[in-house]
């Protein structure tokens, strides 16, 4: 009978859901989360399009970012 060996990497994983933080403190994902629910409430609340509000205030974000 054969055991499955189990390698163990030397590097330690990066937990999921950790977070980045921008340098002026606030946490990237909820500036991003709070500007996603801006667009979905400037729509009227529609439901079904979470992931483009999501990805359009990263890009909005982003250029803000660049501009500064």
């Amino acid at each position: 009978m054969m055991k499955d060996t189990v390698s163990q990497s030397a590097a330690p994983a990066q937990s999921v859901g950790t977070h980045k933080t921008s340098p002026k403190g606030s946490n990237t994902q909820d500036r991003i989360a709070y500007r996603a629910y801006e667009l979905y409430v400037q729509r009227g609340r529609q439901d079904g399009r979470a992931l483009e509000d999501w990805l359009r205030a990263e890009r909005q974000l982003a250029g803000a970012a660049n501009q500064s």
